[in-house]
């Protein structure tokens, strides 16, 4: 029976890939590489070296429209029910880690009558704390990661956390900056962790008003 793999590329540094990965990657019949509307696919850019089978680009739109995003997702879910029906080993890659805010994940979720399995991959704030050489916690400080979506959400986890991790702070930036103050909290930007484009900054103020990319990331921690 065909099996379907999810495979997390890491953050960004081809060499942050796991052993696993690339040995799966290396083997399956087809690679699927999730992009965006008129974007390429960073997971295949990262992947691109170890892959010797097919592959198929699938699109995935950047909307808030959850009908358009759930038609999407199920004619993206048919076509590869359709290979793995083929006979054929699928690979479905994603940066970072496949069960934190991933594509995949919405794809598992209609895969339920087929062999899956799943490789974990290393996460963008593990690289990144790596990349600053901060602890994202020690001893018995508590931490968080979320999703940087609501305001009043991310000041009640700042109010339970010596430490936060916050994705996707793009739509948001200048509002969790001017919260991270109020609440007392040092943040660390980095920006693109792992590729040539990668930023670091000590000093959040300096990127208000600006673009920020969405593969950015804050690392807060509470100033005692």
């Amino acid at each position: 029976m065909a099996k379907l793999y999810g495979i997390g590329v890491g953050p960004g540094e081809e060499s942050l890939i796991t052993l696993k990965a690339v040995k799966i990657l290396q083997k399956v019949d087809v690679v699927i590489a999730p992009t965006s509307k008129g974007e390429g696919s960073i997971a295949y850019e990262i992947a691109k070296p170890y892959i010797k089978g097919d592959v198929v680009f699938m699109e995935f739109p950047m909307t808030y429209s959850k009908e358009d995003l759930k038609t999407k997702w199920e004619e993206n879910v048919k076509k590869i029910k359709e290979l793995l029906d083929e006979g054929k080993d699928v690979a479905f890659i994603t940066i970072g880690d496949p069960m934190i805010y991933s594509t995949y994940i919405y794809i598992l979720k209609g895969i339920e009558d087929y062999e899956v399995e799943t490789i974990p991959g290393i996460t963008s704030y593990s690289a990144a704390a790596s990349r600053l050489n901060i602890p994202i916690a020690e001893g018995n400080e508590t931490f968080a990661v979320i999703s940087s979506g609501d305001v009043t959400e991310i000041s009640k986890v700042l109010g339970m956390f010596d430490n936060v991790v916050l994705m996707k702070i793009s739509r948001r930036y200048e509002e969790i900056v001017n919260l991270l103050k109020e609440k007392s909290f040092k943040g660390y930007l980095v920006i693109k962790c792992g590729h040539k484009e990668e930023k670091i900054s000590y000093d959040l103020d300096r990127y208000i008003g600006k673009k920020i990319d969405y593969l950015s990331l804050i690392i807060a921690k509470k100033v005692k």
